[in-house]
């Protein structure tokens, strides 16, 4: 099963903690929401098998850079300074409960990651049979 999200990657960061309260970055908390959203119409049984899941993250192209080098990069590897584990547990903790009930089925990844004008997550969940 193929899925695209046109919801913008960003990557997982970590709690920020404070003497008052714990709470996440505006970025990450606002991916988390918008992922939410995409999901919100979603009627499918969460898997129970063990999965493959391969993900393409289409980051945005920043806007300070030049048309040229914007031209240059649309479709090509991202070699932004996020990490890709990263960018894949933010979507992997949002997907939990949805396409599968916990994020420990699965048991192998693809991950790559993109510049494009159009953000977005390609997710694709393979079933694996023992």
């Amino acid at each position: 099963m193929k899925v695209v999200f046109y919801v913008a990657p960003v990557p997982a960061s970590r709690a920020r903690v404070t003497r008052w309260s714990t709470f996440f970055p505006k970025k990450y908390t606002q991916f988390k929401e918008d992922m939410k959203v995409a999901l919100g119409n979603t009627h499918i049984v969460p898997s129970t098998k063990l999965i493959y899941a391969q993900l393409d993250f289409f980051v945005y192209i920043p806007k300070s850079w030049s048309k040229k080098k914007k031209a240059l990069k649309n479709g090509r590897y991202c070699d932004n300074n996020a990490d890709i584990d990263n960018y894949c547990k933010a979507i992997l903790d949002s997907l939990e409960g949805t396409y599968y009930e916990n994020d420990n089925q699965i048991v192998m990844i693809r991950a790559r990651k993109f510049y494009s004008e159009t953000p977005r997550i390609e997710y694709t969940q393979e079933e694996i049979d023992e």
